[in-house]
This record gives C-alpha cells, structure tokens and sequence, in this order.
C-alpha cells in the first residue's frame, strides 16, 4: 500500500484520489469503547456520503442506525458548509466511538470557537436544520473548542438486551 501525501490546495481530477487514514485510538476516559476510529478527509460534499457509509458499517446492528448516520450527516455537513474546513486544501476529522448500547460522533474542523445555537426556521428555509436535528436526535450533543478549531458531537444510546449465553449476578448462588 502506497502512502501518498497530497499538497494543499486544488487537485485535478487526474491526480490521484487523497488517501482517508483510519486510525484506532484508545481513550483513557473510554475504556469501555471498543471502537475508536478517527478519519481525516477533506473538506468536499462528497465525504459526507463516506461518513454515512463508515457510520453505517461501525454499528450496522444499532436499533438507531438511522439516526446515527442523520447526526453523522448533519455534523460533516456543517464542518464543510459553515467553516475553513471546507474551503481548497483543508481537511475535517471525524471520530467514531461505540461499544455495546452507545455511540459518539464527533467531528473537528477549522471553525472558530463561538458556536452558533440552533434557531427557529420557517417552512421556506431551505438551511437552518441541521442542529436542530441532531439536538433532537441525540441522547447529548455539544460543541466544544479544540487546538487549532472545534469539536461538535453527538451520543446516542440505545438498549441492549443481556445476553443469553452469560450468567448474570442472580444466577451465581453462593455455596
């Protein structure tokens, strides 16, 4: 596999594609995370179809599937439209975190540290949504000011049945 590194800037169509790094991670305040991918790409529209895609392929089980990759949607979608990360040359992150019944998407980008809050729109707006959206969708959200830009993420959390095949504490009787 050949690692390629591309200058900033524009790129013509004929170069080769710019390479996505996926590189687990493990968090000391996540040891119960299982799953701790981060991406960089760059700051083009169509990444964020590839965002939904490695969402989808990370939690393909979760009863929340759907809402995981929306709030995935949204937060590429605003790293890209609303800050330097989606201008020539600049790169956003994304971070995929989960374990049994939770999952966390975050996504660092170039955009200064104030955050704009969600605000009421009209049925003829055709943006505005998008926050909206992941504070309805997500168990928590927030945003929080990084090196160099910001952080924005989402958790969700959903159910997870026991399973059948481990004892619980109620089925270890003392002796």
């Amino acid at each position: 596999m050949t690692n390629h590194q591309a200058p900033a800037g524009r790129r013509r169509a004929a170069d080769e594609p710019l390479p996505v790094n996926i590189n687990p991670t493990r968090d000391s305040l996540d040891d119960d995370a299982p799953l701790d991918w981060r991406i960089s790409f760059p700051g083009v529209p169509a990444i964020v179809a590839v965002a939904r895609q490695l969402v989808r392929a990370t939690h393909e089980d979760s009863p929340r599937l759907d809402d995981l990759e929306l709030v995935t949607s949204e937060l590429v979608t605003n790293a890209i439209r609303h800050t330097p990360s989606g201008e020539a040359g600049s790169l956003l992150t994304l971070r995929i975190r989960g374990g049994a019944g939770w999952a966390r998407i975050e996504v660092s980008d170039l955009g200064s540290t104030s955050w704009a809050e969600s605000r009421t729109t009209g049925e003829a707006d055709e943006c505005g949504r998008g926050l909206v959206i992941v504070n309805v969708l997500a168990d928590q959200a927030g945003h929080e000011p990084a090196a160099g830009g910001q952080v924005s993420w989402a958790e969700i959390r959903w159910h997870v049945p026991p399973d059948p095949g481990r004892p619980s504490s109620s089925d270890i009787r003392p002796t």
